[in-house]
């Protein structure tokens, strides 16, 4: 390329958040430069690394001395793929930005697909797979999450939601002014616009390693759903509360009409210490849930970091 090519600035941002994929980061920059080059795009590959355990952080060393438009960034600890996405926004300089997962099951060779969708005028392009390769946890996991996004985001059921996307830059640099520690990008994203659409691309199989989504991150990603995004708990806490104190009630109006009329012998402890057990539990559940919403609301105002950045390469 002549000079003035090389100061243009990029058309298309690809963010990457990336962990523990040393094996994977030599193959995926190759393949995402030669399907912008053979196409004639400018580009910028933006790769975040979540304080991996391996030698990640030296791959993405090594490759920034071979990619142009490469842009490495090294966070302080481990922050979880939506912050690290939200700290590779704060990054891109293009009119779009793509996402996509570090793993090569997103297959650079779909990204033309996503991008001649856009151009149709959508501020949100998503790869939705034509077959999943996942485990059956994880599509039961999947159909959970699914299940959160159209309860509390009144995500429509025709949508499938993926890390595999592509968003207008308008859209990015919104969801970067949402502060919250707790960052889900697909909700942000459906609150902002619902001008999106789906494309059908290819879900390779795993190369390498296993999925760092466990049973537990993606229970807490289900928790913080409906703690950050809903007030379903408090909701569901109010019904049984109104319920269990109904309930009383009767009981209570059942047992006055009973001694009036033919008399009650005195009571044995096992019924009260029943109770009480019972409604001390429900108390104690109903505390927690107001003590987390609290606990959240504090980290909310007192602007908890999204992400701290140890080191950055992205001249």
């Amino acid at each position: 390329m002549d000079n003035s090519e090389k100061k243009a600035l990029p058309k298309y941002s690809v963010v990457i958040p990336v962990y523990n994929s040393e094996a994977t980061l030599n193959e995926l920059c190759r393949r995402l430069a030669s399907v912008f080059e053979s196409n004639g795009l400018l580009y910028e590959i933006i790769l975040v690394n979540d304080a991996s355990s391996d030698k990640s952080w030296q791959v993405m060393k090594d490759l920034k001395k071979n990619y142009r438009f490469l842009k490495i960034i090294q966070l302080m600890r481990n922050f979880g793929q939506h912050n690290a996405l939200i700290c590779g926004f704060h990054y891109v300089t293009g009119n779009y930005v793509i996402t996509m997962d570090d793993d090569l099951q997103n297959p650079p060779e779909e990204i033309p697909k996503m991008i001649s969708k856009i151009n149709d005028g959508y501020d949100v392009v998503i790869g939705a797979q034509i077959v999943k390769q996942h485990s059956i946890f994880k599509n039961f996991s999947s159909f959970i999450i699914r299940y959160l996004n159209e309860r509390i985001f009144n995500k429509p059921k025709e949508l499938r939601l993926s890390s595999f996307r592509i968003l207008t830059r308008a859209v990015t640099d919104e969801i970067k002014t949402l502060k919250t520690p707790y960052p889900y990008i697909s909700g942000q994203m459906l609150s902002i616009t619902r001008n999106i659409v789906n494309v059908d691309v290819i879900h390779d199989k795993r190369k390498f390693g296993k999925s760092t989504y466990t049973f537990r991150k993606l229970l807490n990603l289900a928790f913080n759903l409906v703690i950050n995004y809903s007030s379903l708990p408090l909701r569901v806490l109010t019904l049984i509360g109104i319920s269990v104190s109904a309930v009383s009630f009767c009981m209570g109006m059942f047992f006055i009409a009973k001694k009036v009329v033919v008399g009650i012998p005195v009571s044995g402890w096992t019924s009260v210490v029943v109770l009480l057990s019972f409604f001390n539990g429900l108390l104690l559940i109903i505390i927690s849930i107001i003590g987390e919403y609290l606990g959240r609301i504090i980290n909310e105002v007192s602007n908890r970091q999204q992400f701290v950045v140890r080191e950055k390469l992205i001249d």
